[in-house]
């Protein structure tokens, strides 16, 4: 079956030879990803296909990785200057910049692009929301105009939602983008796309960036969901990056003669929503006493072979807001059995459902550690393994009705602590999309929002209001924060130039690197 699989790709790879100028091994390769693609439309994309995206287009700024001397770096911006109320942002946009239909980049571009994005109005247009006005000075330079003073320059840079692209859409919809069209400026264009199967990140000719020095030119995407068969792949020298390979193959793969892994830093992390609107999870000491039940070293251990840390709260540690003075729970069955007797529930003695996605492999190795120790303190745990979408419908139909507790993999949107804050636990009234503890507290939501807008403008005070709005959510516990992973990507040790950044999850900027 391997063999014939291998075959299948010979075959592409000589189609490949036929429909581009070349397929030098240094120039371009075979990247096997499990990353599906939910919608190629950059106005609504906020899943999966961000690894794609972020190759095709490009943002006006984008945030530094960690460690950085500046906190972002220009792209498709070259500056920009914020009034003294921080109601205003005036860029001046990079001159020389196409897009891959020939359109120039220009003011008119932004002004298009975010008010396309907001007018569609799903996924992650949410970011706009403090966006008043849109201004176009001249060609060359734009500037928003806010209602409240929020941080801009972090929005700009945002994963999703912050893409330009090219008028020339016009009123183009999602269907359109779907069939494999796109409208970027990024290196890369969109070719030779089938949904569910392969599609091919080819150079633009007439990237503003240039293609002089070392660049992988021609990227063959091939979509494989079987972690094992990635890790065949890339040991056969059939990819040379891939996305997942089996927890127990790291080792191997990280010392193999023609194999590496490249470990980084996250901004991803697992928790388990509790539903507060119900018994026994509506009693605070009861919440208490599961977070002090959870196995969280033997996670780490058995569900991540070591490559994640306990998680300190809604915010990971490395990003804004993710700091050591938010309170930790910590693994104590003892306490956690006298929490449930103070609760009334001597000894356990009740049931619990929790849920989480079966696609998830890692979820899958730690639901059971879960189970395990939550049976030592007399509760009894019935496990569910749900495709995604059916559990998350289950959660937002209906509290009454959903599980008790909902396992979820998170990463923010952009680089600061209030869209995760706001999105998973402020009041979302009857209709949950992502507060799925159901957890409603006025106090903690006023208490974000002064954080946000004042972030640009006093970042310590917004840091501390962070702080201490983190602290108010580890009192209540709607949320037990399980961990904060590490990133990996196994590769070709001939990879060279993939730079981590933590800011945009599971993105390999295929631009910056090159085969030695």
């Amino acid at each position: 079956m391997i063999n014939r699989f291998f075959k299948i790709i010979f075959l592409v790879l000589i189609v490949l030879l036929l429909t581009t100028s070349s397929w030098a091994a240094e120039k371009n390769m075979v990247f096997a990803s499990p990353y599906g693609i939910t919608t190629l439309d950059p106005s609504v994309s906020y899943s999966t296909e961000l690894g794609y995206m972020a190759n095709i287009y490009e943002t006006l700024i984008k945030v530094n990785p960690p460690g950085s001397k500046e906190l972002f770096s220009f792209v498709l911006a070259t500056g920009y200057t914020a009034s003294k109320d921080g109601l205003e942002y005036t860029f001046t946009l990079r001159k020389g910049v196409k897009f891959h239909d020939g359109t120039a980049f220009t003011a008119k571009a932004v002004k298009f692009s975010i008010e396309r994005t907001k007018k569609i109005g799903k996924g992650a247009a949410f970011i706009w929301a403090d966006l008043k006005d849109i201004l176009i000075i001249d060609d060359y330079t734009v500037t928003l105009v806010l209602k409240k003073p929020v941080p801009l320059p972090q929005i700009a840079a945002s994963a999703y939602a912050s893409y330009m692209m090219s008028p020339k859409v016009g009123d183009k919809d999602s269907a359109w983008f779907n069939e494999g069209n796109d409208a970027g400026s990024g290196p890369y264009t969109l070719k030779n796309y089938k949904n569910g199967e392969s599609w091919m990140l080819a150079k633009f000719n007439d990237y503003w960036g240039g293609w002089e020095g070392k660049h992988i030119e021609n990227i063959l995407v091939k979509y494989t969901k079987q972690a094992l068969t990635q890790l065949q792949m890339l040991q056969a020298g059939q990819a040379m990056l891939v996305g997942r390979i089996p927890l127990d193959s790291y080792l191997s793969v990280k010392n193999g003669k023609t194999t590496k892994v490249l470990y980084g830093p996250s901004y991803q992390n697992y928790m388990a929503f509790f539903n507060t609107t119900r018994p026994p999870l509506d009693n605070v000491k009861v919440r208490k006493a599961l977070a002090h039940a959870i196995p969280y070293d033997d996670i780490i251990t058995i569900g991540f072979n070591g490559n994640a840390s306990q998680a300190r709260g809604p915010v990971p540690q490395g990003q804004f807001g993710g700091t050591k003075d938010v309170f930790q729970y910590k693994y104590d069955l003892e306490l956690a059995k006298k929490l449930l007797t103070e609760a009334g529930h001597a000894g356990g003695g009740f049931k619990l459902t929790l849920t989480y996605a079966a696609e998830n492999v890692q979820e899958a190795r730690f639901a059971p550690l879960i189970q395990s120790e939550f049976k030592k303190i007399g509760v009894d745990v019935e496990i569910k393994a749900l495709a995604w979408s059916t559990q998350w419908t289950m959660a937002k139909k209906d509290p009454k009705t959903a599980q008790d507790i909902f396992l979820l993999l998170w990463w923010p949107t952009y680089s600061d602590p209030y869209e995760t804050l706001y999105s998973l636990l402020h009041d979302e009234g009857e209709k949950p999309v992502w507060n799925l503890a159901y957890y409603k507290n006025s106090s903690y939501d006023k208490m974000i929002r002064e954080a946000y807008e004042t972030t640009g403008s006093n970042p310590e005070k917004s840091l501390d209001l962070y702080v201490k709005a983190q602290n108010m959510i580890q009192k209540d516990v709607p949320v037990a924060w399980v961990v904060d992973i590490t990133t990996n990507w196994p590769m070709n040790k001939k990879l060279q130039g993939f730079v981590m950044n933590p800011a945009y999850p599971n993105v390999p900027f295929l631009y910056e690197m090159y085969i030695e």
